[in-house]
């Protein structure tokens, strides 16, 4: 049986190399490239390399997700995540399957109960509103695709987890515990992206680790798996309300993505502190 060739954008963030990595277990052969090797709002460098590697899919990894950065670089948020995705479903329409990575961001964080797919969209910031904007130039552009919306996202690179491991050997910790959500592992979302695919799912798909919490109690679990893998030194973990910390771009405070549909689909992830426990186990390694 021949395996599926999947082509990967943005290939050298999280999500991408986690895609890279669990490929072959999923009966895909997978080629990625990185920022650097591909600007994927260039149309004629895109519609090169999709025609050198001939996909049966492709994979955008690729987004700017400096939130804060957002703010005041919005021309690159705009050509990152509006342009590239517009370019990319222009260029597989009528060929191979385009699969997108969205965010909660895209909600107004004012609902009290997991969000399903079809909600109402109102981002509040400038990041949140560019991918939005890519969502949708993906559905007007009329090929086959998958947008799959995530949050609070940790694997191999820049995250919140690494941050609060390096930050407990600073002292103690303040941490908002007013923004609720789920954190998810690459490594999951790779695995429910393969699935997804292979289940045939098309349109908006939400996928994410089980679980809800905060960042908060979020923190207190990193900290608290952290130090029992010698990986940071145990620090006290003190809330503090999102007031207290000012940052340049809104957060949503309620971001939990409902994953009914993923159910219905047959796609299950771990808990959200299981993942935990197998990442900082990887990187106790």
């Amino acid at each position: 049986m021949t395996q599926a060739r999947w082509l990967v954008t943005g290939a050298g963030g999280q999500l991408g190399r986690a895609a890279l990595a669990l490929a072959p277990m999923h009966g895909v052969t997978a080629s990625g490239v990185t920022h650097a090797e591909l600007d994927v709002a260039d149309a004629g460098a895109v519609k090169r390399v999709i025609d050198q590697t001939q996909p049966d899919v492709v994979l955008n990894c690729a987004a700017f997700t400096a939130v804060d950065r957002c703010e005041s670089e919005a021309h690159t948020a705009e050509r990152v995540n509006t342009v590239a995705p517009r370019v990319l479903a222009e260029l597989c329409r009528g060929g191979p399957l385009l699969v997108h990575l969205s965010t909660d961001y895209v909600f107004d964080g004012r609902a009290s109960q997991p969000i399903p797919e079809d909600a109402p969209t109102q981002p509040l910031s400038v990041y949140g509103r560019s991918k939005l904007r890519g969502e949708e130039a993906i559905r007007a552009a009329g090929g086959e695709h998958l947008i799959v919306r995530t949050q609070w996202v940790f694997g191999d690179g820049a995250n919140f987890v690494r941050t609060i491991l390096r930050a407990a050997g600073q002292g103690p910790l303040r941490v908002v515990e007013d923004q609720t959500g789920r954190p998810t592992w690459t490594h999951s979302l790779a695995a429910g992206i393969f699935a997804a695919v292979a289940a045939g799912a098309r349109g908006t798909l939400h996928l994410a680790n089980e679980g809800v919490t905060t960042f908060f109690d979020f923190a207190r679990e990193i900290v608290a798996e952290g130090a029992a893998r010698k990986l940071c030194p145990s620090a006290e973990v003190t809330p503090i309300p999102t007031s207290e910390m000012p940052r340049p771009a809104a957060r949503p405070s309620y971001g939990v993505l409902g994953l009914a549909r993923a159910r219905a689909l047959g796609i299950r992830s771990s808990h959200w502190r299981v993942a935990l426990a197998e990442y900082l186990t990887c990187l106790a390694r």
